[in-house]
């Protein structure tokens, strides 16, 4: 019996006597934020840039255009919409991934980025998308568009789905907003890729 008391006091000892591990990274969460919100930037300027094309061409037509008018549009807005899931897709990867962006080399330092603002970031993609998207139904049908706009919605979802893991609560957000945008439309194409 004294044995074991004994062994048992020597086990206690050696556990306390142990040198604690130092965290490599007291907030590795904050970095991985910090990586994914640069990543969503990149995604941002990009999804910006083909919106501004597709919003200049829905500008230039009119109100009501014919059957030649739309398949002009279709011949614009389609490769667009396709650019726009190629970097949907693109960050959809380099966020599974987990990749590791290199902060900036020339002194400055990158600003910092929590969930409030990564989640900020998303909805600006998102609604950015989504709300051209609704000025193209509007403007030419859904018809012309749909092989484009429901790969586009599934790359969103895929992309806010990998995001989740990170932000609690943005799977809601993002439904909120594009059921807000689209409508029961929105709803029903967005469901696909979450289901």
């Amino acid at each position: 019996m004294r044995f074991t008391f004994v062994a048992a006091l020597g086990l206690v000892a050696s556990v306390f006597a142990t040198p604690l591990a130092k965290p490599i990274d007291a907030h590795p969460e904050k970095r991985q934020l910090e990586s994914q919100a640069s990543v969503i930037e990149t995604l941002r300027q990009e999804v910006i840039s083909q919106t501004t094309i597709i919003n200049a061409s829905l500008a230039d037509a009119s109100e009501d255009p014919g059957q030649a008018e739309v398949s002009a549009l279709r011949g614009v807005i389609n490769p667009a919409l396709e650019a726009i899931t190629a970097a949907i897709g693109s960050a959809t990867s380099n966020v599974n991934r987990g990749r590791r962006l290199q902060r900036q080399e020339d002194g400055e330092e990158e600003e910092s980025c929590d969930a409030q603002c990564l989640t900020e970031r998303v909805l600006e993609v998102v609604y950015e998308i989504v709300s051209t998207v609704r000025a193209v139904i509007e403007r030419i049908g859904l018809g012309p568009v749909l092989l484009r706009v429901n790969p586009l919605l599934l790359a969103l979802s895929a992309l806010v789905l990998a995001l989740n893991v990170l932000v609690t609560g943005l799977l809601v957000t993002v439904t909120a907003v594009v059921t807000t945008v689209l409508g029961g439309l929105g709803l029903g194409l967005l469901l696909l890729g979450w289901g």
